[in-house]
């Protein structure tokens, strides 16, 4: 019979289990076996073996040309991150890195320094697979880290009655991506969101909530730094009614209840529901938060003292974001007031 002939005769090939892709081909190189590229292999950036790197959130992807890789005298199976369980896998030419902050942290370590925050670690590996404490071979160290910038700031065109606001914050390549929602709700619990248009009674409470998604809750926590309110559409129209400044409620209004604030990734406040005086029965609110890395317990604020007056933002402070709402519409039984 031929065809166990032929099984056994491919898983004595070592090039069986390498499957070069079409762009590469095996040969051996120090008494190893390996994917060399092809001439016409394409290579944007040999200098770091093609690296690619993708960010989400707390999670992290790296990917590097395996026939690069292997030129250079380090084989995939020999690379690992800074954790020696974390190994590279092999697909379709490259050798991907996974980690995220759940189950396979893989020696990442998380850093801020006041401008960002970021995710650090590293692949390692040598040109041999020797076990013993020393080695004189050549060594590959190549850090990589994913990092979220501290100032950005964006707008939102908002559709006429949202009942909830979204805002997308899409990083560069490296960097990583959340979403921030805001989002009116009817009762102090927080379980029932307003449906259709939001319109209210004059003076009725109303309660906001400014949720963060994608971002990891045990270390991150969303802090409202201020809301205000217009009546259009513009955050820097010349009419504005300040709800909450310096992450605390405005001097200016009673009726502003923080209800929580740099605890977890929602914040939520209440306040009683008013109209511009000049002619306008329509209210927007805006609103800029940070996120605050939860390690240094400088997250949450204290507003009793009346001082509104806060702390230098420490390494702590993380990313921020601005965000629109509305119109919060007056019922019609309160607009011939």
């Amino acid at each position: 019979m031929t065809a166990p002939q032929q099984g056994v005769g491919a898983l004595n090939d070592p090039c069986f289990e390498l499957n070069c892709t079409e762009d590469e081909w095996c040969g051996e190189k120090n008494d190893v076996y390996g994917c060399f590229c092809n001439k016409s292999h394409h290579r944007p950036d040999p200098q770091s073996f093609d690296f690619s790197e993708v960010c989400e959130s707390s999670s992290g992807s790296i990917s590097l040309s395996r026939c690069q890789l292997f030129e250079a005298g380090f084989p995939a199976d020999n690379l690992h991150l800074n954790d020696p369980n974390c190994k590279g896998t092999v697909w379709n030419g490259r050798v991907e890195f996974y980690f995220d902050n759940n189950d396979h942290i893989c020696g990442t370590s998380i850093l801020a320094n006041g401008t960002h925050y970021i995710y650090e670690n590293f692949i390692f590996g040598t040109s041999d697979s020797t076990e013993g404490p020393i080695s004189r071979k050549g060594i590959l160290k190549l850090n990589f880290s994913c990092v979220y910038p501290q100032t950005q700031s964006l707008s939102m065109n908002m559709e006429i009655n949202p009942l909830e606001s979204i805002v997308h914050k899409k990083l560069p390549a490296g960097q990583g991506r959340y979403q921030v929602r805001m989002v009116p709700y009817q009762d102090a619990e927080f379980s029932k969101p307003f449906n259709g248009s939001v319109n209210v009674e004059l003076n009725q409470q109303m309660f906001l909530e400014v949720h963060v998604d994608g971002i990891d809750s045990r270390q991150f926590a969303t802090v409202i730094d201020s809301c205000w309110a217009t009546p259009e559409n513009d955050p820097n129209h010349s009419v504005r009614w300040d709800l909450i400044s310096g992450e605390c409620p405005s001097p200016n209004d009673e009726t502003v209840e923080l209800l929580q604030n740099g605890v977890s990734t929602s914040s939520r406040f209440s306040f009683r529901m008013f109209f511009f005086t000049e002619n306008s029965t329509k209210v927007y609110v805006h609103c800029t938060i940070h996120i605050c890395l939860l390690a240094g317990n400088h997250c949450s604020t204290h507003c009793d003292s009346g001082s509104h007056l806060r702390e230098g933002r420490s390494a702590e402070f993380h990313d921020s974001a601005s965000i629109s709402m509305g119109p919060l519409m007056m019922s019609e039984r309160n607009q011939g007031i």
